[in-house]
């Protein structure tokens, strides 16, 4: 028989193996959270440089803007001499034009001793004209020659703005300052509607941007007296407190994962921290990951191991319990008898316990994978819902930010001309240096479309369908009759639908051009434009079909996808139908494509407006 163990060594035993369990659940738990936190590391740095794309794209499409009023002969003329009323009224007008063209910028001419001269608010509650903007830092470097940019308050709106300066020139002498103020409204209404904790701060720790309204004007550090008096000076944030961020102490800690009082109720939240410079006045962008994942993965790793551990205790708890009882029937053979039922219905009914709370474990470890994954798709289309955002903004802004640089060209050509001819060469060649930095700042607006996307906002209103597709046709008309493309255009005039004019007409000179390429070296090149009502009330159709050779049906499911394209290389990119399909989804309807017998036809889905404005 064997020999018991004494009680104080039975306690010691069990203490043991309740340290051993416990240390082994930490050990899983922090292993499974440090997978875990690897896997969000990446994804936060990922969504970081979508974010800083999209910051570094509503900045620079208006670098370009002071640069090409200051070349107008108007400006430059009310430089030279501020006191001519009639010159000023005409260049805030001007200014006023191309402020409105450019959407979210306020353009000024402001004069050597910092006296603004013209504004494009000229006519509105807080003109800038008469104001002197001397001590701001924007109008310091572009007086000296250089190009300004400052972010900052306004000091007579109180409207907070991005400041780009380029200096007016009388030959080589700066004669005045153009500047643009450009409001990033629109970024941060993005980053909240993805949902992310992102803010920018600049070099002296104050965050002036951020996807919260009350996280901005705020400092991640201490701000010291020779900070505080030097932006007093610029009067860069007014006359803002700028107080600490409630976890700034938590931004400047090593630990992978911070607690930050960010819930809705004030409650703390885990976070991992991303930091991204982006090299503009000494920027940076902070993004605030949700490690909820990462808490959640841990703790459960440390359940599983300790529900593990009570299972083997329990296991071992019975195998002693029967140990027992075979000891007993040595003593007792008749008292074991009776007892050994007892015991093998005890031990049946604790293993169907076991079985039923492994049953149970397994269900719940599914449910967990289940959600996991869920949620790593569920973020997946939120990354890509952010790409699309920024695309469809820049997309819908190319036509008209070219425009200005291409009329810019137009002057400085004829320009560069007139003083070749008159035997001014130094001055025709300083017109060609400004040529080519007008064709790099087109180059680098173009090539923001190889970015990413969002969704349009324009307020939807009633459109006359007939006016729209008469429009789309203008745009496209001197390459149909250079390819002698017939158009046969059946769309009544009374009839109008919910969209935004701009966007409508984009769709239509999209699905144009496509038919376009479709029909291209066909004998007899046919495009058919008709509006049709549908089954179902309130909706109408617009068909666009062609003759050419139809869809084949190899590519006709990946036809809406992005960068998807038959085209040879350098005659697409393959986002035309995908920003079609986005933008009709984005006012309620819907786009498909289908192959004809003779051709192709897409049709545009729309919501009709009966009189009165409302819906039919």
């Amino acid at each position: 028989m064997s020999k018991r163990l004494s009680p104080g060594l039975r306690l010691f035993l069990l203490v043991v193996v309740v340290l051993l369990a416990g240390s082994a659940a930490i050990m899983a738990g922090r292993q499974a959270a440090a997978w875990a936190l690897r896997g969000l590391l990446a994804e936060v740095q990922g969504r970081l440089e979508v974010y800083a794309q999209s910051l570094d794209v509503a900045v620079e499409r208006f670098a370009h803007l002071p640069y090409t009023v200051a070349l107008d002969p108007a400006v430059a003329a009310l430089a030279r001499t501020p006191d001519d009323p009639a010159l000023a009224g005409r260049v805030n007008r001007y200014l006023a034009a191309v402020g409105d063209r450019a959407g979210n910028a306020v353009l000024y001419l402001i004069g050597p001793d910092g006296n603004t001269l013209a504004a494009g608010n000229w006519d509105r509650p807080g003109s800038f004209v008469g104001v002197n903007f001397a001590y701001r830092p924007y109008f310091q470097a572009a007086l000296a020659g250089g190009e300004g940019r400052f972010y900052g308050v306004g000091n007579v709106t109180g409207i907070p703005g991005y400041f780009i300066a380029s200096p007016v020139r009388d030959g080589g002498r700066v004669i005045g300052v153009v500047v643009a103020k450009v409001s990033l409204d629109t970024v941060e209404a993005v980053w909240r509607e993805a949902g992310d904790a992102v803010l920018v701060t600049d070099r002296f720790g104050v965050a002036f941007l951020a996807s919260r309204p009350d996280w901005t004007l705020q400092s991640i550090r201490p701000l010291d007296e020779p900070v505080r008096r030097q932006l007093a000076e610029t009067k860069q944030y007014g006359t803002h407190p700028l107080p600490e961020l409630p976890f700034s102490t938590a931004l400047a800690m090593a630990d992978p994962v911070r607690w930050i009082p960010a819930g809705p109720a004030g409650e703390e939240i885990p976070f991992v921290l991303a930091r991204k410079p982006l090299g503009q006045e000494g920027w940076t962008m902070l993004l605030l990951g949700d490690a909820s994942l990462v808490v959640r993965t841990e703790r459960t790793a440390m359940a599983g191991i300790a529900l593990l551990a009570v299972l083997a205790a329990v296991m071992l708890f019975a195998w002693r319990q029967r140990r027992r009882r075979l000891s007993e029937q040595i003593q007792a053979q008749a008292a074991l008898e009776r007892a050994y039922g007892d015991l093998e219905h005890k031990v049946a009914e604790r293993t169907a316990d076991l079985e039923a709370a492994k049953g149970r474990l397994e269900r719940e470890v599914e449910q967990r994978t289940q959600a996991e994954q869920e949620l790593r798709a569920a973020q997946n289309d939120l990354v890509q819902a952010a790409k699309m955002a920024v695309l469809g903004q820049m997309a819908a802004g190319v036509t008209h930010e070219l425009n200005q640089p291409l009329t810019a060209l137009r002057g400085l050509a004829d320009n560069a001309a007139q003083l070749l001819d008159q035997g001014r060469e130094s001055e025709a060649r300083e017109n060609l240096t400004f040529i080519a930095q007008l064709v790099d700042r087109m180059s680098k607006i173009t090539a923001q479309l190889r970015g990413f996307s969002r969704r349009g906002d324009g307020a939807p209103g009633p459109v006359p369908v007939a006016t729209a597709v008469r429009e789309a046709l203008a745009l496209v008309e001197r390459r149909f009759a250079n390819e002698r493309i017939i158009v046969d255009v059946d769309v009544p005039s009374d009839i109008k639908v919910a969209f935004e004019p701009v966007r409508l007409q984009q769709v239509l000179v999209n699905l144009l051009r496509n038919a376009a390429d479709a029909v291209k070296g066909m004998p007899d090149p046919f495009i058919e434009i008709a509006l049709q009502r549908t089954s179902r009330p309130g909706l109408v159709a617009l068909v666009v079909r062609d003759n050419g050779p139809g869809i084949p049906d190899t590519v006709r499911g990946r036809i809406f996808d992005p960068f998807f394209t038959t085209k040879p290389a350098g005659e697409g990119l393959g986002l035309g139908l995908a920003i079609s399909l986005a933008i009709a989804r984005d006012y309620g309807g819907t786009l498909e494509a289908s192959s004809l017998p003779t051709g192709a036809e897409f049709i545009l889905t729309l919501t009709e407006i009966r009189t009165g404005g409302r819906p039919a």
